[in-house]
């Protein structure tokens, strides 16, 4: 019992005061406690929330900040009506306000603009020895300038070769604090890039065990709705892909590239429905193999050949073995593989690789097979 009691006051009142203070006890956990909340996570629960509901209209690509239970919104919009939309859904997105409603209070719109949206979003951070290229668009001036800060940072000593511009069209709110932290996760490696490319992020390059390990752990839980795809190696090794051990596939020739797919495909299938062209999930570990060497090998166009036994039609072989290729040029651009560097074609019956008199050569002529050569060759 609290000894500042006065020992004259009745049983009664010492009660109603212990409950009051209990009760003040309990609202100040309430709002100080570590849960969503609280008055300290309040203005991080307040950017998510209105994050979340921008990008669900099709306007992630705006920047949200917090300044207590204020929002401000960057960025750049198409049109009028997203101004006022944007407004709309950044005030409504956490209840209906009220400085003890927990809600948003106001929104300040005077840094979004009208201007020029990109499709596909291609953004990136490129690392070659001493010098550090930023290049694509970023949603505001801010996050521009904090992404060369963070280069700054990261790498006091390079070169920082700015080629940033301002565009509409993120995936998400989230995109500023993704692409910082792939600036510092790349200032560990001796070499490589980072992309985000929509809502792909992917790594390709080379660094110590340490620095590797580090760039996993960073992106291992990526926000909604990025996914991420890292390709890199330890000190020249592919740990994940030993049976690649002696390619460098950095700086090889097309050739090389070939033989990396051509041993990766060796022994492996990718398998799909009967008759259909959808991959089994069971193709998922040897796919997501050839998409790491398809990224490393980002300096070549890639040719995906799909081919069929004899059975069936011409046609119907040939737009089934054309219907495969283009589901796997869709998972490898899934991966972070650039679109424009994938070409599929169906080839159906017309190149066997074994005799469909068997059972055997039948199912040695149902593949996929991939095929690399200089960029815009025929």
């Amino acid at each position: 019992m609290n000894d500042d009691l006065d020992p004259n006051e009745s049983p009664e009142r010492r009660l109603l005061l212990l409950g009051v203070f209990g009760v003040v006890v309990m609202l100040l956990l309430g709002m100080l406690g570590p849960h969503q909340a609280a008055v300290w996570r309040m203005p991080q629960v307040l950017e998510e929330r209105a994050g979340a509901a921008l990008a669900a209209a099709g306007l992630g690509g705006l920047e949200v900040v917090a300044d207590g239970q204020a929002l401000i919104l960057r960025g750049v919009v198409e049109n009028e009506e997203d101004v006022a939309a944007a407004e709309r859904l950044a005030l409504t997105s956490s209840g209906p306000g009220g400085a003890w409603a927990g809600g948003v209070t106001r929104v300040d719109i005077s840094d979004v603009s009208l201007g020029v949206f990109e499709r596909p979003y291609a953004w990136s951070a490129r690392r070659d020895g001493p010098r550090l290229v930023l290049s694509g668009p970023t949603p505001s001036q801010s996050v521009r300038e904090s992404l060369l800060a963070t280069a700054r940072d990261a790498l006091p000593t390079a070169e920082i070769v700015d080629e940033l511009r301002i565009a509409g069209g993120a995936a998400s709110p989230a995109f500023a604090d993704l692409a910082r932290q792939a600036v510092r996760s790349l200032a560990g490696l001796s070499m490589g890039e980072a992309r985000i490319v929509d809502e792909q992020v992917a790594f390709i390059g080379d660094g110590g065990a340490a620095a590797v390990d580090a760039l996993r752990q960073a992106f291992a839980d990526p926000p909604a709705p990025y996914k991420v795809r890292i390709a890199v190696t330890v000190d020249g090794l592919d740990l994940e892909n030993p049976q690649l051990q002696g390619l460098n596939l950095s700086s090889g020739d097309a050739n090389t590239c070939d033989q990396a797919f051509e041993r990766l495909m060796e022994g492996n299938v990718i398998n799909f429905a009967t008759g259909s062209a959808a991959i089994d999930p069971s193709s998922r570990p040897i796919l997501d193999s050839l998409a790491s060497v398809a990224l490393r090998c980002d300096r070549f166009q890639i040719e995906v050949a799909g081919h069929t036994d004899s059975e069936g039609t011409r046609e119907s072989n040939l737009d089934l073995s054309r219907r495969r290729a283009d589901a796997v040029a869709d998972y490898l651009a899934g991966q972070g593989v650039g679109p424009s560097r994938l070409v599929a074609r169906g080839y159906g019956a017309e190149r066997p690789r074994a005799s469909n008199a068997t059972a055997e050569g039948q199912a040695a002529n149902r593949r996929i097979e991939f095929h690399v050569r200089p960029r815009n060759t025929p």
